[in-house]
Order: C-alpha cells, then structure tokens, then sequence
C-alpha cells in the first residue's frame, strides 16, 4: 500500500474521530485528556494537520487507546452514522446557500431512486 503524506494524515485524522465518537468524547473533553488545543485536535482530525509522533501519542493517551491500535492503518474502524453526517458537512462548509441547496436536492433525489428501484 503506498500512500501520500495528506491521504495519511485524512486516514488517521477520520480514526482519531471514529475512536472519539465511539468513547462519546466531544473534541473539548479529548484535547483537554491530550492535553492539546481543540482547534488543532479538529484540524487533524479533518485531515488538514500532520500530527507528531508526540501529539498522536498524547490523542491515544486520551482515548486510552494503545499508539500501535491507533496508528494501524491497515485495519478499518467502522464508520458511524455520526462520522458520515460530519464528512457531508466538512465537504458542505465552503458552498454558498445555493449550492447548498443544489446538494440536498442530488441527495434526496439519490434517496428516492435508491429506495424506488
């Protein structure tokens, strides 16, 4: 598997999240556990950050989540309903209303087709 700096940095930003929700931490309670400031902990979970070896360990300490579970990126931590509403939401953030709209209208229509086969 060979895989870029940025495509790494999104793989770990989304376990770091999906671990997070699944212990039900909000971003606040796990950068105060890391001992790291919220705002950045969000930017590598959005994968816009490349955390230290020093910060992720700190994120695992947090989570209480072993360094090599965490840092395993060949296994697959099963994407939660919660994590898919906030990727569809950090992919919307930048459009105008319009587009906005122009997306929950592709959306509903994807629905419909998929349950009206």
């Amino acid at each position: 598997m060979d895989i870029d700096r940025k495509k790494i940095s999104h793989i770990i930003g989304q376990r770091i999240y999906n671990f997070r929700m699944q212990k039900k931490f909000s971003q606040e309670a796990l950068a105060f556990e890391a001992k790291i400031h919220p705002a950045y902990l969000g930017r590598v979970e959005r994968g816009e950050k490349c955390a230290t070896i020093e910060t992720l360990y700190k994120i695992s300490k947090g989570l209480k989540i072993p360094l090599f579970e965490f840092l395993d990126i060949s296994s697959e931590v099963k994407p939660t309903n919660t994590e898919a509403m906030y990727r569809i939401q950090t992919a919307m953030q930048n459009l105008s209303d319009e587009e906005t709209i122009e997306v929950a209208e592709i959306l509903e229509k994807i629905v419909e087709f998929k349950y009206n086969k």
